[in-house]
């Protein structure tokens, strides 16, 4: 059972737990959450204690973080074409494993970096999910570590340069 200011993953965004109390309607104890990275709106997220759904988990510790860093260089690329490859972001996205956040980062870096070099534009499917996975990522990484969205890519940038 989390506490209250314990840091915490709701689906996909960190939260914190601001508190912990029992649902007038269901009679059940649920966490009351906070995301940490919000958009300026002071959402209250409702989340039954049981977590029957399992969209509550740990935040990323400092062994899967390492496990994480020293796995980049071994985590593939998708190669798959670019008309059914959403698809597979798609499911990458919602698999919850970090080494399929980094799957998506380096896929879709790798085509936007050789679509640049060759002067085409672009593919907004790459870069949104792009950016999606490095949000996801990031935000998690970033409150294990206590640093802005910007410092935590550059540290992992840094990590897995020294990787390759």
């Amino acid at each position: 059972m989390y506490k209250v200011d314990d840091i915490v993953l709701y689906k996909k965004d960190v939260c914190k737990v601001l508190k912990i109390k029992v649902n007038q309607l269901s009679h059940e104890k649920v966490y009351l959450l906070r995301p940490v990275y919000s958009d300026g709106t002071e959402t209250v997220i409702e989340v039954p204690v049981a977590n029957r759904a399992g969209n509550l988990r740990d935040l990323i510790s400092m062994e899967e973080l390492d496990h994480l860093i020293c796995a980049y260089p071994n985590i593939e690329v998708l190669t798959t074409k670019d008309i059914t490859i959403k698809k597979e972001y798609i499911q990458l996205l919602n698999s919850n494993k970090l080494e399929d956040l980094v799957c998506i980062i380096k896929t879709t870096y790798g085509k936007n970096k050789k679509r640049r070099d060759d002067n085409l534009k672009i593919s907004s499917v790459d870069d949104n999910y792009f950016h999606e996975a490095e949000k996801i990522l990031y935000h998690q990484i970033g409150a294990l570590l206590n640093l802005s969205f910007d410092d935590t890519k550059q540290y992992m940038t840094e990590q897995w340069k020294k990787r390759n």
